[in-house]
């Protein structure tokens, strides 16, 4: 399966589904998370990636979003939501996880190898090694034709 994936530009990189669960902010540091907030294009805004996967759409809004996402489907079994919401260590439940939100239909054993390997060519595409805390969205286009 190739790899169907384009970049927009948003106002704020929190409004991706993994953005609360991924970047805790540091106490008593404003603007600071961990791991890192990705960086503003200056005029343009916060890049997201848009990932394509049969007829579902998965955004993201940093590299470090896209590898939890990877390593959760990985794992066997899937991890409980309840699980990994106390690790954010806030009092929002299991039912409001990213995990919980995805479709059903993606979450199904045979399926999740699937997505995990479309997701991890994505991710060679997508991410430059050079800069891994953001996407390479400039080579968009070059990727595009391959």
């Amino acid at each position: 399966m190739k790899a169907v994936f384009h970049f927009s530009f948003q106002q704020h990189w929190r409004h991706a589904p993994l953005a609360y669960w991924v970047h805790v902010p540091v106490p008593d540091q404003p603007d600071n998370w961990v791991p890192p907030a990705p960086p503003l294009v200056p005029h343009k805004g916060y890049v997201f990636l848009h990932v394509v996967f049969e007829k579902h759409e998965l955004v993201f809004s940093s590299p470090a979003q896209l590898d939890h996402f990877i390593r959760t489907l990985s794992a066997k079994p899937l991890p409980i939501t309840r699980h990994l919401s106390a690790l954010r260590g806030t009092e929002l439940g299991p039912n409001s996880h990213w995990l919980s939100r995805l479709p059903a239909a993606l979450k199904a054993p045979r399926k999740r190898v699937m997505l995990v390997a479309h997701m991890q060519e994505v991710r060679s595409l997508a991410v430059n090694a050079d800069t891994p805390l953001q996407f390479d969205w400039k080579n968009q286009n070059a990727l595009l034709m391959k």
